[in-house]
């Protein structure tokens, strides 16, 4: 009972956390959400293109959503959005209805193409195709007729949806934010983005496992010291690029989200979020 009260109330303080994060340049008022990204924000899609079979909570227990990541960061935003949940693209299963947006994340997703030996085949790239495709085939069912008006976007919530991007911890060594497919969802109507970088990896269970049996390379936290480090430089570039954006983009709305310090936060501050 008190690992479950402790998730509802860190479910809580991350999602004040991120909502003063974003208070000053987002009013959360938007039509649609059209999410990219990681198991950070994977809503079924892997489970579902590749045929995985999870066994429950996966997600259930607390936020009342199939949710392979951790802390599905999507879940809260539309949580405070009031918005319905967002169903995963690839899950045809329970009569989707997408009339307030889609979600393409799959866990473990890339920047970089994807490659034989990749865990996840869809990479950023891929969920930028699938995108394009998914508003080509909207567009289609809309011109059709009315019946399909309650189960897809509105063809203005193209633009004036709010598109959130939350991946590259997965190739952190790699390519970062690509330009190019920037430059796709701009084309294709996209003015509403919202990035975010990249969480402590150092605190990630399976990397203190084998990388923190020298103590030496823990930080106070009892974090792996270089993982940190590493999510740090990449957020400054990230942090850097989204400022570049707002010049290369200036009708485009973009928001960096510091979810690195809430996470920190969080694990530095547990005690003071539950029992």
């Amino acid at each position: 009972m008190a690992s479950k009260n402790y998730n509802v109330v860190a479910f809580k303080v991350v999602l004040h956390c991120i909502c003063l994060a974003v208070a000053n340049s987002s009013d959360l008022s938007y039509p649609a959400v059209f999410n990219f990204g990681d198991s950070n924000s994977d809503t079924g899609d892997l489970a579902a293109g590749l045929g995985f079979q999870l066994i429950q909570p996966y997600g259930q227990s607390y936020f009342n959503a199939s949710s392979t990541g951790r802390f599905c960061w999507l879940i809260i935003v539309v949580d405070a959005m009031h918005m319905p949940f967002l169903n995963a693209y690839m899950d045809s299963i329970g009569l989707p209805n997408f009339q307030k947006g889609c979600n393409f994340a799959a866990a473990g997703s890339t920047i970089l193409a994807a490659t034989a030996a990749s865990l996840c085949p869809f990479s950023f790239g891929i969920q930028v195709s699938q995108f394009i495709r998914f508003k080509a085939r909207v567009l289609e069912l809309l011109a059709a007729g009315q019946k399909y008006k309650k189960y897809v976007p509105a063809e203005d919530y193209f633009n004036k949806g709010l598109y959130m991007l939350d991946i590259g911890q997965n190739d952190l060594a790699g390519a970062f934010y690509s330009k190019t497919l920037d430059q796709k969802l701009y084309d294709q109507g996209a003015r509403n983005f919202w990035i975010h970088n990249t969480g402590p990896l150092g605190c990630l269970a399976q990397n203190i496992a084998k990388f923190g049996v020298d103590s030496s390379k823990l930080d106070e936290q009892g974090c792996v010291s270089s993982h940190n480090q590493a999510a740090k430089t990449f957020n400054l570039q990230l942090q850097a690029l989204c400022t570049k954006l707002h010049g290369q983009y200036p009708d485009a709305n973009v928001t960096y989200v510091d979810i690195f310090t809430i996470k920190s936060n969080l694990i530095s501050n547990y005690s003071n979020y539950g029992n």
